[in-house]
């Protein structure tokens, strides 16, 4: 082997190597919720992304750890709080959202443990009040140079509101626990990398009233999967690769039939090509594009597939400039009559732009598609709906502990039935204090 290909296997087998390849790797084993068309609860996203260097909060040194904790105090107002597509009613809501990150700082091995939370009270109409909380850990055992297994696991207690057509009519927003584990085994050749991931979930939902005190019941919606994921990734240069992956799933409901008589059990599977990124001081990440597939044992209950685009980017032009670009699609569980599932294709995009290095702008705008798969002989049945969201803040740091951001977001849905259908305008003004 000549020198070129010398360096490149130094590259490949050292510590930076062992870096790229988990990150190559990283998207196809995100948690399944994250990608739902309905859920989107704030919690995963910081107001600031990246802090410059002189406004970065230190933290705190726990033995071998790197303890990172925060906590946003926000006012919202919301002009639609029960996302009706008239007589709308507004709100004033408070949010206290604590959050902490522990990161190992290890040779070998690595260990990551994250807990999140955010605790709404409405002031008018304190039915809408939540209390949602995440937990997540993920890492990586270094067994071999060229060999690691990574795990992940999670547990959560989130809500659902009125915009998502399964949890339209209660009184309340319906609240449910998501949770589960994952492991994989990845191996370098060389150039070639292989690896193999596996996922549990579940979903556990409790039952809702509606305004009448009638008794939804959602038992027929908690359920479980699994997914089974095998990539293999081919290095091109010394930052990128091209990857392909093939993945099977099983969902099984923990009712046999649902509450309109369906058995939604169901088998899935996807296939995938694409290229990864990681040039660190400009461009991270992946693209690709492929194709899903849910086969339901209900006869009636129609198959949901489809083609789309996938990435999760994040571009640095320049210094003072951050991108974030994100696409995901796939095959999405519903319990609407006579309605198998729904194909849903998100396209979202996020920038960041210093005006000074303490003042910064942030603009974000995204599009979800959702196809329902139905007979299509019932006009009362859910068919399509789109969401439109985009909004502009402005974040101010006063030092490295402390920041101000407000902000405004606009959210509109479109669908067949005139029912589901909204637009809300929420204005928010939060305090953020980090370690």
């Amino acid at each position: 082997m000549g020198h070129k290909g010398f360096k490149l296997r130094e590259m490949t087998t050292g510590i930076k190597g062992l870096r790229i390849w988990v990150l190559l790797a990283s998207v196809l084993a995100a948690p399944a919720v994250h990608a739902q068309q309905y859920f989107d609860p704030g919690l995963f996203q910081r107001n600031v992304q990246q802090k410059p260097d002189d406004y970065l909060a230190r933290g705190a040194r726990l033995g071998s750890f790197h303890f990172s904790p925060g906590v946003d105090l926000a006012w919202e107002h919301n002009d639609n709080v029960f996302y009706l597509p008239e007589d709308e009613l507004d709100d004033d809501i408070l949010h206290v959202r604590p959050w902490a990150n522990l990161v190992s700082d290890w040779n070998r091995h690595s260990l990551n443990v994250s807990a999140t939370a955010d605790f709404a009270n409405y002031r008018d109409y304190g039915a809408n009040d939540y209390d949602d909380w995440v937990t997540q850990l993920d890492g990586r055992i270094d067994v071999r140079r060229d060999d690691w297994i990574s795990y992940d696991a999670q547990w959560m207690h989130l809500h659902e509101d009125r915009r998502n057509p399964d949890a339209r009519f209660g009184v309340e927003p319906t609240t449910f626990d998501y949770g589960g584990y994952g492991l994989g085994y990845d191996h370098v050749f060389n150039r070639l990398k292989l690896g193999a991931y596996y996922a549990h979930n579940f979903f556990d939902y409790d039952n809702n009233r509606t305004i009448d005190g009638d008794v939804i019941d959602n038992q027929d919606r908690d359920r479980e999967s699994d997914r089974l994921t095998l990539r293999g990734d081919w290095q091109i240069g010394a930052e990128s690769a091209i990857f392909a992956s093939w993945g099977i799933n099983s969902i099984d409901y923990d009712q046999p039939l649902d509450d309109n008589g369906f058995h939604r059990d169901s088998d899935g599977q996807s296939v995938a090509v694409g290229m990864s990124w990681d040039m660190t001081d400009l461009l991270t990440g992946d693209a690709f594009v492929g194709w899903s597939r849910q086969d339901y044992d209900d006869p009636t209950l129609r198959d949901v597939d489809g083609l789309n685009l996938g990435a999760g980017l994040t571009w640095t032009p320049r210094p003072a400039t951050l991108v974030n670009v994100r696409f995901a699609g796939g095959p999405q569980e519903t319990t609407q009559p006579g309605t198998s599932g729904y194909f849903s294709r998100l396209y979202s995009a996020r920038l960041q732009q210093e005006l000074r290095p303490n003042f910064l702008l942030h603009v974000r705008g995204s599009w979800t598609d959702n196809e329902y798969e139905n007979a299509g002989v019932d006009n009362a049945e859910l068919s399509d709906t789109d969401v439109t969201r985009w909004g502009v803040g402005l974040s101010y740091l006063f030092n490295r502990n402390f920041s101000l951001t407000a902000g405004y977001t606009r959210e509109s849905q479109g669908a067949n039935i005139d029912s589901f259908e909204y637009d809300a305008n929420r204005y928010f003004l939060s305090l953020g204090v980090e370690l």
